[in-house]
């Protein structure tokens, strides 16, 4: 769990995530095996490190997934309906 990693300016640890999403000057942190959200505002976010491979853009990104983000990182495999959307865009792009 939580291979994303938050650093901010205001704790010394970095926080592990499985979903970071950032938005309209928010990032928007989630853990997928808890029910609430951390929102931090971008300009306390000092970096994110997160691997390659859990990069996701504009529309990989659903409004139904924590209400969408421009781009962010997420351990899809965490989020069976964010999985699912990505397996219909896959589709739909053959």
């Amino acid at each position: 769990m939580g291979s994303i990693t938050l650093f901010t300016t205001s704790e010394y640890e970095p926080q592990a995530f499985d979903a970071v999403l950032f938005r309209d000057g928010l990032v928007v942190c989630v853990r997928a095996d808890e029910e609430s959200v951390r929102l931090v505002p971008i300009d306390k976010v000092n970096h994110v490190d997160g691997d390659a491979e859990d990069v996701l853009v504009e529309t990989e990104i659903p409004e139904s997934f924590y209400g969408g983000a421009e781009y962010g990182f997420a351990e899809v495999e965490q989020f069976p309906d964010l999985q699912a959307h990505l397996e219909d865009i896959e589709r739909e792009a053959y």
